[in-house]
């Protein structure tokens, strides 16, 4: 690759915001309404682009520079992009074209290819240079592009609209674009093809001046996605009205952490019949067999924490998740969990969700209600309660002088209480405050630090993976804290995985979550989980390493001193929080329970759910393999069955273009 370096060297070119003129195109980052940050688009010359954005998201946030240009049949022949990322690690991605052949470089890949037109799939990119891909898709004959590394891009016109921000009218049209590895992105641009925004119910970004249009627009959006969705419901859910008999199979027990084998289910409409011995069941004639012969019965997995999006409902369900518990998420989750209920949309059941409240400011959580003063918080609560939550959620910007009285009016309704520990107070004392559960392994690690750590920001994460490692899980003052919790009957939602990627994600590896399905996956998403999400410097990637080795560490002494422990994930893949609980020496049974009945029993549901028993709701899954014995078995999942409706986890990824493990 010596060739690529030389001529990396002579293609560099610098970016200049300053540079940007009278014919800069402006747009803002809207999250929960509020302006969080811009986007300024403008040219240098007839075929050089330029593009900046930067917004706030906690703490979190990019400020990227971009610049493009053009040859001129109006193909991308140099792209390079400069700045930092999400989690401000620096970022230089270049792309350029020289004598029929292409290189790319970025912080995971230094490649090159023959070129023959193709776009390159750029990680960091503004939002509005998606306006040159859809501009090359639609001058090609087939309306769609290869990409490098791999991959295509197709894209289908929705619709056009007329829109006005009262003192001037557009017509803007709705655009869908798919090859990701998941369902269509959805974007607007205007007739001309430029960018005019992208909508979403977190963050949004929108041509300043026409924020008045964004709740319109995502709302137009959201039927063509529900389209999306409901005609993937139909194509997936089996419903089989006669009833399913699953015959001669493994059966976990969950109350218990055994395995009856030879053992048949019958179930009937969204209900478990009866449950017995091969010999002892007997199966109806117009019953739908199932083979279990080999395979593995248990109750479905219960994610506890999760974030619902249509997007990942599909996934979840594939992944084997019949419940879910939403940490946290905007008033569109209640109309999701309807949706779910009438099949019109992929996904768990949304079973216990969380009312989340921050304190307004540049801090705050991206959704929820962000309250200005104890007394709106004590209003959120009672609403919250009125609209059927199960549980309140505070957030790291909650002063901490409110989270006694928040905990205390949250109880007396009868909900429970968890979230981030607020800035600049400890875990143990807002376990003292009311709080009933520690969110995320970080959190709980935070305690040993003090009451003077912002927990609104990076420092959450940094400070853990800095100094993390220096902690003793054995030490008196961890000890004492363990006891405290265990008094008071305080869960845990570790959520390793989520530091996983941030701890020891480095670029050119894949995700450990991924990592034993990496040949099954499409091209884009393989590319994704080689960029890693490494937050620290690189002087910083041994204490990190150390650092999440103790957060593993701590997770298992949590479990010894019988603290209760819950499976979610923040938005990964809970079998993989399984397999790193397994690794770290928890009996296999204890996980499988960890991550079904205990969720039940947490959320008050263990009537209903959690087991497989006659006369419960026929939540559960179908394993090709045998957990008990290796955990990574759990990915193996033959059918998922939710409510008695079946589902085929291999037919739910072959729709977005995935292979499956078997």
């Amino acid at each position: 690759m010596k060739y690529f370096h030389t001529l990396l060297c002579c293609f560099l070119f610098t970016h200049d915001i300053t540079a940007a003129n009278n014919d800069t195109t402006r747009y803002l980052f809207l999250t929960s309404g509020e302006v969080s940050g811009k986007q300024l688009t403008w040219k240098n010359g007839e075929n050089d682009y330029r593009y900046y954005y930067e917004f706030n998201d906690r703490g979190r946030g990019p400020a990227i520079t971009q610049a493009i240009l053009l040859n001129e049949k109006s193909a991308i022949i140099r792209n390079e992009i400069t700045g930092v990322d999400y989690f401000k690690i620096p970022v230089h991605e270049i792309f350029y074209v020289q004598e029929n052949k292409a290189f790319w470089k970025n912080n995971f890949e230094n490649d090159s290819s023959d070129y023959k037109g193709q776009v390159y799939s750029e990680i960091n990119g503004s939002p509005a240079s998606v306006e040159l891909l859809l501009k090359m898709m639609m001058a090609s004959p087939s309306k769609q592009l290869e990409v490098l590394p791999a991959g295509t891009r197709s894209f289908e016109k929705l619709l056009e609209k007329e829109i006005s921000n009262g003192d001037r009218k557009m017509i803007i049209q709705l655009i869908a674009i798919s090859g990701f590895g998941g369902p269509p992105s959805y974007s607007w641009f205007t007739n001309e093809g430029n960018f005019f925004g992208g909508f979403d119910d977190w963050f949004s970004i929108v041509k300043e001046g026409f924020e008045n249009t964004a709740g319109e627009l995502l709302a137009i959006q959201k039927k063509y996605q529900q389209e999306f969705y409901t005609g993937l419901s139909k194509k997936i859910t089996q419903v089989i009205p006669q009833g399913i008999a699953i015959k001669n199979v493994n059966l976990f027990n969950t109350v218990k952490g055994t395995v009856s084998p030879n053992s048949t289910v019958l179930l009937k409409n969204s209900m478990v019949e009866k449950v017995g011995t091969v010999s002892s069941v007997n199966i109806p004639a117009s019953y739908q067999v199932i083979d279990g012969t080999g395979k593995f019965l248990m109750p479905g997995l219960w994610e506890m924490h999760g974030h619902f999006d249509p997007s990942t409902g599909p996934f979840m369900l594939a992944q084997g998740v019949t419940n879910l518990r939403d940490m946290g998420n905007n008033s569109s989750l209640v109309t999701f969990r309807d949706k779910i209920n009438k099949d019109s949309i992929l996904g768990p059941n949304i079973t216990y969700i969380s009312g989340f409240i921050d304190q307004a400011g540049p801090l705050a959580g991206p959704t929820g209600v962000l309250i200005n003063n104890l007394e709106e918080g004590i209003k959120a609560i009672e609403d919250y309660k009125s609209k059927g939550y199960d549980q309140i959620k505070l957030y790291s910007s909650i002063r901490p002088e409110w989270v006694k009285p928040l905990a205390a009016k949250a109880h007396s309704l009868g909900m429970r209480v968890c979230g981030h520990i607020p800035a600049f107070m400890t875990a143990g004392q807002a376990i003292d405050a009311g709080f009933d559960e520690v969110t995320h392994i970080n959190m709980f690690m935070l305690n040993f630090f003090g009451d003077t750590v912002d927990t609104r920001n990076m420092t959450r994460f940094q400070l853990i993976g800095q100094k993390g490692y220096t902690l003793d899980p054995k030490s008196n003052e961890v000890q004492a804290f363990i006891r405290k919790m265990k008094a008071k009957n305080i869960s845990i939602d570790p959520t390793i995985t989520t530091f996983e990627d941030m701890f020891i994600g480095l670029p050119g590896k894949p995700s450990h979550s991924y990592l034993p399905i990496m040949q099954y996956l499409p091209a884009e998403i393989k590319r994704t989980i080689n960029a890693g999400s490494f937050i620290g410097a690189e002087n910083e990637i041994e204490a990190y390493k150390d650092s999440y080795e103790m957060m593993k560490r701590m997770i298992k002494e949590l479990y010894d001193n019988h603290i209760t422990i819950v499976s979610g994930t923040d938005g990964g893949i809970v079998q993989h929080e399984l397999e790193e609980y397994s690794d770290l020496g928890i009996p296999n049974a204890e996980i499988l329970r960890m991550s079904t009945i205990i969720p039940a029993k947490l959320c008050g549901k263990e009537k209903q759910l959690g087991s497989i028993e006659t006369g419960k709701i026929a939540n559960m899954i179908l394993v090709e393999g045998n957990p008990l014995q290796n955990m990574q078995d759990i990915r193996k999942i033959f059918l998922t069955i939710k409510e008695g409706k079946v589902y085929s986890p291999k037919d739910i990824y072959a729709a977005f273009g995935w292979k499956y493990y078997y």
